[in-house]
């Protein structure tokens, strides 16, 4: 993997994990902007070994990878701060997952509903729908 795509990859974990819980808190966005930076400077030092090592094999490299793209996950939801003081991983081990809603009230803290593209496309389906059943009715 290329060095974009692993910070690409850090910003999408991320992503996800503040999507689907984002009762963050007061200190949710500082959060975020500080784990950011911490994770993307671990993954340039990792990146350099992992270069290095994929010049002996190839796989070797991709372990390490995924080995730290594993770690970032854990001590995210160990550590991401949650208004309602349970951690993000011993809501996962209770099997509290996210629904529709709680994904949706996270996307709109990056600007995106959910809910208002699920309509559209619902009501430009019915559109269709529509052309089509009345295209049946004239043969």
């Amino acid at each position: 993997m290329t060095l974009i795509f692993k910070i690409l990859g850090i910003a999408l974990l991320h992503l996800v994990f503040f999507a689907c819980y984002p009762g963050t808190g007061v200190y949710g966005n500082y959060y975020l902007a500080g784990s950011l930076l911490v994770w993307t400077i671990f993954i340039l030092f990792i990146n350099t070994s992992t270069k290095l090592l994929n010049l002996v094999s190839g796989t070797i490299g991709l372990v390490i990878n995924l080995a730290a793209f594993s770690l970032m996950a854990l001590a995210i939801a160990a550590t991401m701060p949650q208004s309602d003081k349970t951690s993000v991983l011993e809501k996962i081990q209770s099997g509290k997952y996210p629904d529709r809603d709680t994904v949706n009230s996270g996307m709109l803290r990056f600007g995106v509903n959910l809910n208002r593209e699920t309509k559209a496309g619902v009501k430009g389906l019915e559109k269709e729908l529509g052309k089509a059943v009345q295209k049946l009715k004239e043969d």
